[in-house]
């Protein structure tokens, strides 16, 4: 039998979730889209079990977006909304959180003859830190970050312990462990409304509304190349652009039921 549970991750190491690159600068979410979740748990899964990583992909589909708090029984979650056209996460506008919580990563690689950074392999990654800078300590909460979200399981189904989001791990970024899995009576109205992408086709108007463009692909080593083959793509309402109920999430988009 199948529940709603709500997962809350403390972040333990800076972490980079993929938004897209200006120049050398690779910017990061300040939130956690739930595909980026379902890989990093069902990658942990199948390592912990000693499967292929392309085992279990089903497992974890029917999982939410994940957003910021800062207790650890995730009570107090940064919801995302848009106000007069910016982004906030609670009542942390986009400027404000970066201003707090987002620093720069630098690597370049090295020539090991002369042992000097290789020309054009200068590399930027925008970082979410686990706490709050100290010139820009508010308060107590600020000193740790946690992850929030909800996912659909199998009762009582074993979960991974510790995780890792991004694929920067060999940088020591990206680390993040369980803290709490509650289970839910059934899917919060509050997570149906803000918790994940909406298609655009389910929406009847579109005023206001933030559009992505998401294209979900799967890839494959065949002979000496790999193989990428597009399984969909669309246009999809940002969490916090507007309000939608009556829904179900895989892999953080959300679908009718």
């Amino acid at each position: 039998m199948k529940k709603w549970y709500k997962l809350v991750f403390k972040q333990i190491q800076p972490i980079h979730i993929g938004q897209g690159s200006y120049g050398v600068v690779n910017e990061t979410r300040i939130f956690i889209p739930g595909w980026t979740m379902w890989g990093a748990l069902t990658k942990a899964y199948n390592l912990q079990k000693g499967n292929k990583l392309s085992e279990n992909q089903d497992l974890f589909k029917n999982i939410s977006c994940f957003y910021p708090c800062f207790d650890n029984e995730g009570k107090d979650v940064l919801f995302p909304e848009f106000n007069k056209g910016e982004f906030y996460l609670g009542d942390y506008s986009e400027d404000r959180f970066r201003a707090k919580f987002v620093d720069t990563f630098i690597s370049t690689a090295i020539n090991p003859r002369t042992n000097t950074a290789l020309g054009e392999s200068l590399h930027e990654l925008n970082i979410v830190l686990p706490a709050v800078k100290k010139d820009y300590r508010e308060n107590e909460m600020e000193d740790q970050i946690y992850w929030v979200g909800i996912i659909e399981l199998e009762e009582d189904k074993e979960m991974p312990k510790e995780i890792y989001i991004g694929g920067d791990a060999r940088y020591g970024l990206g680390k993040m462990v369980l803290g709490n899995k509650t289970a839910l009576r059934n899917l919060p109205n509050d997570w149906k409304q803000k918790g994940g992408y909406i298609p655009v086709g389910a929406i009847h108007e579109l005023p206001q509304k933030k559009i992505e463009l998401l294209v979900e692909t799967i890839a494959a080593w065949k002979g000496a190349g790999l193989n990428v083959r597009l399984i969909r793509e669309g246009f999809y309402c940002v969490p916090g652009s507007t309000e939608h109920g009556n829904a179900i999430f895989v892999k953080g988009i959300y679908k009718e039921e």
